[in-house]
């Protein structure tokens, strides 16, 4: 999956006729929040903090316009308040980050993505989501940024213990990324 997802940006990056200037990798980790969310027909809230790390590759495609492809692991502890019915452990995904630098240090960016997430109670399923999300991502040093976003995900829907699941999450992430340049 990784691989489709570099594979697209780079058929982007050619097809805007201006090669990626000085693409660079990165690592990160951070915190979040998971707020609001509900298993969809059903009333409760999903509440959790999540510990999120991520790599990836990513650069300017020209002087306004910045591409990356990104893989993140999070580590959760987070659960659906509806009678308990489910609970999130960890969970991965890929995703595309294209984005419009508002200044030299500054970038406003769109995530699309595709996690996997292990949910557990009666028992064990990974659950496929897609992710969308928006974000801030600005320079406090050549190689360290802080990174600030709103992630949405939207689970496909499974049956447990006779329950119809269909998780969503709502989450809030304040990330450090360090730019190997």
């Amino acid at each position: 999956m990784l691989r489709k997802i570099l594979f697209a940006s780079s058929i982007i990056a050619i097809s805007t006729g201006v090669a990626m200037a000085q693409p660079v990798p990165y690592i990160g980790a951070g915190i979040g929040i998971t707020a609001n969310t509900s298993n969809k027909g059903t009333a409760g809230s999903y509440r959790g903090m999540p510990v999120n790390v991520f790599a990836g590759y990513g650069g300017n495609i020209d002087q306004n316009f910045y591409l990356a492809g990104e893989v993140n692991g999070t580590l959760t502890n987070s659960t659906i308040n509806n009678n308990g019915i489910v609970k999130s452990t960890y969970g991965y995904g890929v995703s595309v980050l294209p984005g419009v630098m508002l200044s030299d240090h500054t970038m406003a960016f769109a995530r699309a993505g595709i996690v996997r997430t292990h949910f557990q109670k009666a028992h064990n399923k990974m659950i496929t989501g897609g992710e969308l999300g928006v974000g801030l991502q600005t320079s406090v040093t050549q190689n360290i940024d802080v990174r600030g976003e709103y992630d949405y995900v939207s689970y496909k829907k499974y049956s447990n213990q006779g329950v119809s699941v269909n998780p969503r999450s709502d989450q809030f992430n304040v990330s450090l990324v360090y730019k190997f340049q």
